[in-house]
Parts: structure tokens; C-alpha cells; sequence
């Protein structure tokens, strides 16, 4: 398979800073974010709107949809355009979340969202995929594939940071608990575990900055 030169992965578990790396890289090259796990929330957001029922309604509706996929610099965040409606903010809730996690484990519905995850690629312009499958099932031809990796108690700190700022309540142990589990789960699952391509950068963030992990990137990715 010949690499396409203006397409990057970044895969790793969450709270490792995959989406901060994949807007920063994307600013400084001019491509496009695809921010995976948007399109699982995105399903599970149609799935609840529209009360459908079955994994054959669901994927009939997104068939007949129109879907386009928006990297929103400004706000530093992917929305989507379905239907020519804008959606963002709607897909960030837990009742959505929930329900993509659900829908994320029927290999129906999952082959239809590796179909749109494919499409936000556009060879004119270039992307930076991040999700966890990214270099391993979606984009295997990328030029460049980043897995990125931190201690799980790190990533906990991150991520109550965030919860604190959003006025949120937080109880480390828990939060802790809950992304060891979600590591467990991602890596075991049946399809498209978490895992690093062979050939890939894997880089610790533990204690870098995300300016230092985007040297690192940046030097690899020109050496190529």
C-alpha cells in the first residue's frame, strides 16, 4: 500500500492529549481534524433525536442523510453538518455518550461509521485523524502513524482539570478507576481494538508539554 503524504493518525487512549496534538498539527499544516469518536456520538445522537429502534433504521437514516464533517479552528473543536443542520455543543453530553458506547459495539453500525470516517479525508488538503483505530483500521496508508501513551494517573489529573473547569465535581479514585477500565475495555474488545500500528511514533506525554510532542511529530514527519 503506497503511504498518502498529507494524511497523519493519532491514536492512543484517552486523556493522553490526542485531540490538542491533532488541532495543533492541523494549524500548522493546513489540513483538516477528524475527530473520530464525534461520528460514534454523532450515530448515537441520530439513534435518540429520531427514536429509531433497530441497528437496520439506523444505519437506513445515516444512508439517506447528508453528512459533512467541519474543523472548527476558532473553537478548536470538529462539528458535523447533517442534513444542513450544525451540530457541536448537542453532541458533548453524557446521554449521547452512553448511547454511542452502545451502538459502537454492533459491527453493522460500525461499518457504517468507518465509511464516514473515510470520507473525511480529502486528498486536496490533508488530515490529522485522531481516534483509536485510526492508524490500524481507518487510514492504514497513512504516511505517518502517531500512537500516543501516558500513565493512567496522569491522564486522571488531565481529565479532572477539565470536569473542575466545566464546574464539575470529581472524585480522583473513581475518575481513576473509570480510565483504567476504559483502557481494559478498549483494548480487549473484538473489533478494532486499541493498539499501536507496528510501524508507528509512540510517545510517552507523561511529562511533556504539547509543544514538545509537536516537535517530536513535526521532526519525523519531515524526515519522511
Amino acid at each position: 500500500m503506497k503511504p498518502v503524504k498529507n494524511l497523519i493518525t493519532i491514536d492512543g487512549p484517552s486523556g493522553v492529549g490526542k485531540g490538542t496534538l491533532a488541532f495543533s498539527l492541523a494549524e500548522k499544516l493546513g489540513w483538516n481534524v477528524l475527530d473520530s469518536g464525534l461520528i460514534y456520538r454523532l450515530v448515537g445522537y441520530i439513534t435518540l433525536e429520531e427514536e429509531l429502534k433497530t441497528s437496520n433504521e439506523i444505519t437506513r437514516f445515516v444512508n439517506n442523510s447528508e453528512i459533512e464533517l467541519l474543523t472548527n479552528f476558532k473553537k478548536r473543536i470538529c462539528e458535523i453538518k447533517i442534513n444542513n443542520k450544525l451540530i457541536g455543543d448537542e453532541l458533548r453530553n453524557e446521554e449521547v455518550a452512553s448511547k454511542a458506547s452502545e451502538l459502537a459495539k454492533n459491527p453493522k453500525i460500525r461499518k457504517e461509521i468507518v465509511q464516514i470516517q473515510r470520507k473525511a479525508y480529502d486528498e486536496d488538503i490533508g488530515l490529522i485523524a485522531d481516534g483509536r483505530d485510526m492508524g490500524t483500521v481507518i487510514f492504514p496508508e497513512a504516511i505517518l502513524k502517531v500512537f500516543l501513551q501516558a500513565s493512567p494517573e496522569i491522564r486522571a489529573k488531565r481529565r479532572a482539570k477539565q470536569l473542575k473547569e466545566k464546574g464539575m465535581n470529581v472524585i480522583m479514585h473513581d475518575l481513576l478507576e473509570l480510565i483504567k477500565q476504559r483502557d481494559e475495555e478498549d483494548t480487549k474488545r473484538k473489533f478494532s481494538p486499541l493498539k499501536q500500528a507496528e510501524e508507528a511514533l509512540t510517545i510517552d506525554t507523561t511529562n511533556l508539554s504539547i509543544k514538545e510532542v509537536e516537535n517530536k511529530v513535526l521532526e519525523h514527519f519531515e524526515r519522511l
